[in-house]
């Protein structure tokens, strides 16, 4: 089992009376993919935004055995937490390079202190920026794209763009929200063999995806949630023989 790098614990969300997420745990080790799965309104999104401080939150968040305050967005991206959302977000304005520039996360002795005072490491950060950027986008495809406005790729490059993005941001923990959602086979066969070689390089990944082949081939561990609450975890041939599961992710045998 790899050394923990995001340990969650207990971590309940509520919208009035209603607990959205209720004492939901989850772990994720350091190059090892972990999805989280369930029906539609089953708490997959809220979890993913209680662990990046989009909404109010109640338990502990441990990245690298530090503690991480919930609730608070800019802490966990310092702690090397890093979120792709449902959609795609490129700043359309903007070519790919910048997309991705925008993402790098080192800008040390930028602004006029660092033009008048500072201008050699200015000009090292600046060139190590840049290098990054590249590499995100030859990693993901898109190197040939580098200098095209965001505005006219496909909705798949702009997947591959947010990807990219998380890539150059240099994260501990890359958290995906439905990253496979329309693609078509062979687009979402691109993606699992990017995000294996992501996971390779000892990132952890926390996926939400409703693509069972999908996940199934990705994930090494899996957490099925039902009403905000985990029903069944471990591999994916152990979540799949749970009844739990069968029942609220896939329906009874007689609704079936």
């Amino acid at each position: 089992m790899p050394e923990h790098v995001l340990e969650a614990h207990g971590v309940s969300v509520a919208f009035g009376g209603v607990k959205a997420v209720d004492e939901v745990s989850v772990a994720v080790g350091e190059g090892q993919v972990v999805g989280v799965i369930g029906p539609n309104g089953s708490g997959k999104t809220t979890l993913l935004n209680a662990l990046t401080g989009v909404v109010p939150a109640h338990g502990v968040l441990m990245v690298d055995r530090r503690r991480v305050r919930l609730g608070a967005p800019e802490r966990p991206r310092r702690a090397g937490l890093v979120r792709m959302f449902q959609q795609p977000q490129p700043y359309r304005a903007l070519t790919c390079q910048e997309n991705v520039l925008v993402a790098t996360p080192d800008r040390r002795a930028r602004g006029l202190t660092g033009a008048w005072l500072l201008r050699p490491r200015m000009l090292r950060v600046e060139r190590a920026r840049w290098a990054s950027a590249s590499a995100a986008l030859d990693r993901v495809g898109l190197a040939a794209k580098a200098q095209v406005s965001a505005a006219f790729l496909t909705y798949g490059e702009q997947r591959l763009l947010d990807i990219a993005r998380g890539i150059a941001a240099g994260p501990r923990v890359l958290m995906l929200d439905e990253p496979s959602a329309g693609l078509n086979d062979q687009e979402t066969h691109a993606l699992l063999v990017l995000l294996r070689s992501v996971a390779a390089d000892g990132v952890a990944l926390l996926v939400i995806d409703h693509k069972i082949d999908f996940i199934d081939a990705l994930c090494d561990r899996i957490t099925v949630l039902e009403t905000g609450r985990v029903v069944a975890e471990g591999t994916p041939a152990q979540v799949w023989k749970d009844r739990r599961v069968m029942d609220a992710y896939l329906g009874t045998a007689q609704d079936a």
